[in-house]
């Protein structure tokens, strides 16, 4: 075989053990390093050096906190509705990335969530921000910032009346406030229902089989029978439901007043 000019040119090649790097003459973009945009200012919820690692690891306990309380207030009717027999409706995608997060499938939730954030779903737009801080992008985690309408900072207020001026006292009632409140409780953990317990068990499977199924699509398409299954879940978690329901009690109608004889007293 002859060689050809490039296959001598790449013989004759050789790898610098230690190759100098020219140095970048396009500035970086605002929120690379945890500014905001169009303001140039340093976002604290993306600190630079070793404050790095903790407001990741803050964001990772915000956003499981998050996920479960997500959760913990699902009913069946969030999980009903279906656009197409792959597709649910906003509400529902939020809560598929939710178990998707939960279940480490963080590419197939963050999927879900643009979904239900392009719908103009807040706290999937939340949920993206805090994933994207815990990856520690923080140019994306600002541009999610931007399209929740929840509060993103914690906005404490200082109260005037207080058991002891001499100690400030402030009153906090931000969205991530409440986070870090909810992730330091030291509570049982509560247990999910039974339809979210189901629901949990399904979803990443089939979601796995629809990347491989449909491996050019972003978003991981289900199978056909999607909607059909999620469906008989809720109906067989509502059955369920139906049956721990205590009965409800019967107004027994109150016997007339009887006198001595067991004569029937007219009142009034």
């Amino acid at each position: 075989m002859i060689p050809t000019p490039i296959d001598e040119l790449l013989a004759r090649a050789l790898l610098l053990d230690e190759p100098v790097i020219p140095r970048d003459i396009v500035p970086m973009a605002l929120g690379t390093r945890g500014e905001d945009f169009g303001t140039g200012q340093r976002d604290r919820t993306a600190p630079m050096g070793g404050g790095t690692s903790s407001a990741s690891g803050t964001a990772a306990r915000d956003l499981r906190t998050l996920c479960e309380t997500v959760l913990a207030h699902t009913t069946s009717d969030s999980l009903r509705d279906f656009v197409t027999e792959h597709l649910p409706e906003p509400p529902g995608a939020r809560v598929l990335g939710c178990i998707l997060q939960l279940a480490d499938a963080e590419d197939s939730a963050r999927s879900w969530w643009q979904y239900a954030a392009g719908a103009g779903d807040d706290i999937a737009s939340y949920c993206l921000y805090l994933q994207h801080l815990v990856l520690g992008d923080a140019e994306a985690a600002a541009w999610w910032r931007e399209q929740t309408k929840i509060g993103t900072r914690p906005a404490p207020e200082f109260l005037m009346a207080v058991p002891d001026p001499g100690i400030p006292t402030a009153y906090d009632a931000s969205f991530p406030t409440l986070l870090r409140a909810l992730t330091r409780l030291d509570r049982p953990a509560t247990p999910r229902t039974e339809l979210v317990d189901a629901v949990m068990h399904y979803v990443p499977g089939a979601v796995a089989l629809g990347y491989v199924d449909n491996p050019d699509f972003e978003l991981p398409l289900p199978g056909p029978d999607f909607a059909e299954h999620i469906s008989i879940l809720v109906a067989a978690a509502s059955a369920a439901t139906s049956w721990l329901e205590p009965p409800r009690r019967r107004t027994v109608p109150r016997l007339p007043r009887r006198d001595a004889r067991g004569t029937k007293v007219s009142e009034g």
